[in-house]
């Protein structure tokens, strides 16, 4: 399983390198809706926070990809894992095998199951 890369500095310390996220083209509109919500409803300094959370979140999981509990009703995919971006209510669905590979970012509240499992999206307002 991949992780970050590790090499060691001229002093004995490791340095950790971190690798590339995959993040699907689904988890990328996910991410261009949020923000575009935030934007219109709170302003661009809030979309701004909000990224930077998200990416702070994403850096971590890149050094840490084992870092996320499995949803526990996560059936269909066993090897599904997720991250809280913090002080949001929005999740990260990722897998962990050969590197992140970032699937979904849902908004909690939303009934992320059926989403994930059923590929059923509530219908726009």
């Amino acid at each position: 399983m991949a992780r970050s890369s590790r090499a060691w500095s001229e002093n004995g310390s490791p340095i950790i390198v971190e690798m590339t996220p995959r993040i699907s083209a689904r988890a990328q509109d996910d991410l261009d809706c949020i923000v575009a919500y935030i934007c219109s409803r709170y302003g661009t300094p809030s979309a701004d926070r909000f990224l930077a959370q998200a990416r702070k979140a994403v850096s971590f999981l890149t050094r840490n990809p084992e870092a996320g509990p499995h949803p526990a009703w996560s059936t269909r995919h066993p090897t599904l894992r997720f991250w809280i971006i913090s002080r949001t209510n929005f999740l990260i669905f990722y897998f962990a095998e050969n590197g992140v590979s970032i699937e979904r970012v849902l908004d909690g509240r939303r009934d992320v199951r059926r989403i994930i499992e059923e590929g059923e999206e509530e219908p726009q307002r």
